[in-house]
């Protein structure tokens, strides 16, 4: 099952969960943070679960992912290793980083339902 996955890989990749919630029989709505400079390591964690994604949702994450390079200077963003790293560096680094909130609508489908449902729904998420 997708849900307990995200519930497992989402925090791995370092991101936050907020909220899970199953909305109806079959749908489950999962909304979770997670700091932009990770966003590759998000968008293969949802494609390694399994999710379905949409055209127009795996646009978007193609663009954060494409952008992220570009508006941070992710090799600068790194910490030293713990033992001299201050207090101070470490709270620079953490206010730094740009927190992109993701809320997934996910419908549970039969395999055999797949493609009915994502030719028939364009906002199908999984």
């Amino acid at each position: 099952m997708v849900v307990p996955q995200l519930s497992g890989v989402i925090p791995d990749c370092g991101g936050w969960i907020r909220s899970r919630s199953y909305t109806e029989p079959g749908t489950a709505r999962f909304v979770f943070e997670f700091p932009r400079d990770i966003c590759v390591e998000i968008y293969s964690a949802l494609v390694s679960v399994g999710l379905q994604l949409t055209a127009a949702s795996h646009s978007a994450l193609t663009e954060l992912c494409r952008c992220t390079p570009h508006v941070f200077d992710l090799a600068s963003r790194t910490l030293p290793a713990m033992d001299v790293a201050t207090l101070d560096a470490a709270t620079r680094y953490i206010c730094s980083l740009e927190i992109i909130k993701v809320q997934l609508q996910i419908w549970m489908v039969k395999e055999e339902e797949l493609q009915t449902q994502v030719d028939e729904n364009q906002c199908f998420a999984a």
